[in-house]
């Protein structure tokens, strides 16, 4: 069985941090590190760009940080038992090295739904927690999995394109052009928009819209903002295109989201 202990999704550090487990933890770590870091591997230290995956075991020295503010992460924190203790034998983990899978994204979803699930009450959580960890875990291990059988160990370009997507993501509101972000790479419009959608399976400006309703439903929930300014913080020029592209993604309203989710909460 795999249980959690702690974790969290899309965590901020608002000040830049140093982070030391001289003797290692009593659990594994795993860390989705959405933002520069750097680590310390062999008393070297060495930089981890986003996108970065980092598992370390139990009783093993752990000694990473981030020198500017703004660090970003998910973060796990778990053990095995029973028959799934020796779970990560045959899978492709470089324990305390920095681990880069494709589709970085796909994880970090999947890290959202664990979160979600261990801090509920629900009578089957356990259960769940369990079920969810495997399939993260070998989705993190089929992700490293194809990277090692590439020839080229990715494709070219990947890794800038998930760069931009975590500053997409982590910035939804911004100015994003997708003429600007094809410009940065030196690529054509039309080369850009279609190798977006080979690595992530939509459009750039798709993408643009669901990092901003992310955003959008995760300050209804947690704010009493206006709708009004609410669109303007989340990059619309008005509330009215705001309000249009929030119902067609979601179904409802943002009013409406707002009165649903706090409704669940009570």
């Amino acid at each position: 069985m795999v249980k959690i202990f702690n974790c969290g999704h899309d965590s901020h550090h608002k000040n830049p941090c140093n982070i030391l487990h001289a003797n290692g933890l009593d659990d594994y770590l795993l860390l989705l590190i959405k933002q520069y870091a750097w680590i310390y591997i062999k008393d070297e230290k060495c930089i981890v760009t986003p996108n970065s995956v980092l598992l370390f075991p139990p009783h093993t020295p752990i000694h990473y940080g981030c020198d500017t503010a703004g660090y970003n992460d998910d973060w796990i924190h778990f053990d095995l038992s029973g028959t799934d203790t020796g779970l990560l034998d045959s899978f492709a983990f470089s324990y305390g090295t920095v681990l880069q899978p494709r589709d970085f994204h796909r994880l970090s979803d999947y890290a959202k739904i664990i979160s979600d699930e261990f801090h509920s009450d629900g009578i089957y959580r356990e259960s769940i927690i369990d079920k969810l960890m495997h399939i993260f875990l070998f989705v993190l291990d089929e992700e490293l999995k194809k990277i090692a059988e590439s020839s080229s160990g990715s494709p070219k370009y990947y890794y800038e394109f998930a760069r931009l997507r975590t500053q997409i993501y982590n910035s939804p509101a911004a100015e994003w052009s997708v003429s600007q972000l094809a410009k940065t790479l030196c690529l054509s419009c039309s080369h850009f928009q279609h190798l977006y959608s080979r690595f992530f399976g939509c459009s750039c400006q798709h993408d643009i819209i669901l990092a901003r309703i992310e955003l959008a439903k995760f300050y209804l929930t947690t704010t009493d903002m206006s709708i009004y300014q609410l669109s303007i913080f989340c990059g619309y020029e008005t509330d009215l295109h705001f309000m249009r592209q929030f119902k067609k993604y979601i179904g409802v309203t943002p009013s409406e989201y707002r009165l649903q989710t706090q409704h669940i909460g009570t």
